[in-house]
């Protein structure tokens, strides 16, 4: 029988790091915000599942997308 040797395992419970999924995340919805903005309630919705701190991620969506949402709002009001 074939000892294994030292090396070590990679955890099954976790392919990817929050890291990597985020920025998989981002490289889907991105592109789409030109075509629909409801994508970007999409990305926060999914990141928020991602880093699942509600408190953070709400901050970061106003942060980063609110004001687009609401500048867009605007345009279509006018």
């Amino acid at each position: 029988m074939k000892s294994r040797g030292c090396r070590k395992r990679r955890k099954v419970a976790g392919l990817y790091t929050k890291g990597e999924l985020n920025k998989l995340v981002d490289s889907l919805c991105h592109p789409l915000f030109k075509v629909d903005k409801g994508f970007m309630i999409l990305d926060g919705f999914l990141h928020a599942l991602i880093e699942q701190n509600p408190p953070l991620s709400i901050r970061k969506f106003i942060r980063h997308n609110l004001s687009k949402l609401i500048e867009e709002a605007r345009e279509r009001k006018n």
